[in-house]
């Protein structure tokens, strides 16, 4: 690990004196290894199977007491004094959010929902041009497959440690542009947030319930008096609701790993380093489990990173409660890497939930980055814009399911279904392969289903 800096300005030692910053590590990559390695690149999902026992007892109880379960842990997370008659958001609840809502936040609510739909709808136009296809590679044996919607799905939106209506019109506009008949917002009422749902009801949302955290993922894989269970759950959450994501998985569908928040930064010496201490910090402010460690060539331009994010971070309204425990929660880090190559390599084994290329030719860079959730190229494509203004999906896979998984959008809310259409003449094409597997497999109903019909 290369020492730390002994120059800091005496801005900066007075904001120091005031609210001491914590230093972000430095390590050459060839020296990151083994535990600190893991920590960094494992990040926060490394803590959930701590938690999956204390998670179960939560989903058993809700699955078991329904209503009743889901009040209690309302009340003991978010809101001491819910009842049961809140858990639905009713018509007259929206009609009040939007009188409450600014009305020029609402405007800019309703063009972020046109651009966040015009690219979804785009896509699943795409989607659904190859709906139904099928092909007759054996005479008398036509196959096909037929795409369409799943019938319903719990769209979760985090809220405990900021309002996300973004989150809730992302995951309700991908849903719609899959055509999904029933769409079911799920946020925790920490605090009243009409934003949230006016995002929802903008965006097509049928269902809006006040429910959150591990109780909300429950009501939503097995249901409660006031909740019918859905098909499929999305959206991102704290490592407990990707807990109960996990355990709940089989009952019903879920998107991936989603949350918390994070990032990486690859950058060399045509980088700004006042705009990477910025890009650092608004992934820090999501929580004190987010991260944004930055990968570059250049051992000044590291040092320079790190001493802005020194002046940057007691700036920041959030700094004391999240910037500072996130910049310390031991997953943020600068990496020394000798060459475009290696970064990519370094970029690629992290897999980061949003990846920000900020060097020279970034787009040629872009286009060797197998792992990553959504990819912002260029000094002018900060992780924010992607968040909440050009309209692509903000939902994605973190904690390296990059590597399997892929953003939210229109397919995540689709399915596929496969059919056969077979003749006489092409059933006993087919026929000899039947009966040698179904010999092989000691599966003799299997040759006689076959070999009834060809009989007759």
């Amino acid at each position: 690990m290369v020492s730390p800096s002994r120059s800091p300005s005496a801005d900066t030692e007075a904001q120091r004196e005031r609210i001491p910053v914590p230093n972000i590590p430095i390590y050459e990559n060839a020296e990151l290894v083994g535990e600190e390695r893991r920590r960094i690149f494992r990040r926060a999902q490394a803590d959930i199977e701590k938690i999956m026992p204390d998670v179960r007892t939560i989903i058993d109880d809700v699955r078991n007491r329904g209503d009743t379960a889901v009040v209690d842990y309302v009340r003991k997370f978010d809101d001491p004094s819910f009842r049961a008659d809140e858990i639905c958001v009713s018509q007259a609840d929206i009609e009040k959010a939007y009188d409450d809502v600014a009305p020029e936040t609402l405007v800019l609510m309703e063009r972020q929902i046109d651009i966040s739909r015009n690219f979804h709808e785009r896509q699943a136009e795409r989607l659904y041009a190859d709906a139904d296809w099928s092909i007759e590679y054996v005479p008398g044996v036509r196959t096909g497959v037929r795409r369409g919607p799943i019938d319903s799905a719990g769209l979760y939106v985090p809220a405990g440690k900021a309002p996300l209506p973004t989150v809730s019109q992302i995951l309700t506009v991908a849903a719609k542009a899959a055509r999904v008949p029933r769409t079911c917002v799920f946020f925790p009422p920490t605090k009243y947030y009409p934003e949230i749902i006016v995002a929802a009801d903008l965006a097509g949302a049928d269902e809006i319930y006040r429910v959150g955290g591990v109780a909300a993922i429950a009501a939503m894989a097995y249901g409660t008096e006031s909740i019918r269970p859905v098909d499929k759950i999305a959206g991102p959450g704290s490592p407990w609701v990707q807990a109960a994501k996990l355990q709940v998985f089989g009952q019903v569908g879920i998107d991936m790993l989603s949350g918390p928040s994070e990032g990486l930064g690859i950058v060399d010496n045509s980088a700004n380093p006042a705009w990477v201490a910025a890009d650092i910090l608004a992934r820090c402010e999501h929580g004190p489990d987010s991260c944004f460690p930055i990968v570059t060539t250049s051992k000044a331009m590291a040092y320079a990173i790190r001493e802005e994010v020194a002046k940057q971070a007691p700036k920041r309204s959030r700094y004391e409660k999240f910037i500072k425990p996130a910049l310390e929660n031991g997953y943020q880090a600068i990496i020394l890497v000798d060459s475009i190559e290696a970064m990519i390599a370094v970029a690629n084994e992290y897999g980061a939930e949003h990846l920000h290329i900020q060097v020279r030719d970034a787009e040629g860079v872009s286009t060797r980055i197998r792992n990553a959730g959504s990819i912002f190229i260029g000094p002018y494509a900060p992780v924010p814009v992607g968040d909440y203004a050009s309209g692509t999906n903000h939902c994605l896979p973190t904690s390296r399911a990059v590597a399997y998984s892929s953003p939210v959008g229109p397919e995540t809310f689709m399915k596929n279904t496969e059919y056969q259409i077979i003749t006489c003449e092409g059933l006993r094409t087919l026929a000899p392969i039947v009966r040698a597997i179904s010999d092989v497999e000691g599966l003799d109903a299997h040759r006689e289903a076959v070999d009834i019909r060809l009989r007759s």
